[in-house]
């Protein structure tokens, strides 16, 4: 529901060197980079919850956020 997210769109998803982790490029396109990365810190927990559910995986990986 959070307005900020939905304008921004996801470049690219890679496994970090740390292999709990993964990386996500995000492109924040018009919306202010600050208030995107305020976004995605306070999504972090519901972004990680609803990617353990797609992927089977023991443990949730640590999503790690990089606004372009």
């Amino acid at each position: 529901a959070d307005e900020v997210l939905q304008a921004a769109s996801v470049v690219l998803v890679e496994p970090a060197p740390h292999t709990g982790r993964l990386m996500v490029v995000v492109s924040a396109g018009e919306t202010d980079r600050a208030a995107l990365e305020a976004a995605l810190t306070r999504a972090a927990g519901f972004l990680r919850a609803t990617v353990a559910a797609a992927v089977c995986r023991r443990h949730a990986p640590e999503l790690v956020f990089e606004v372009l």
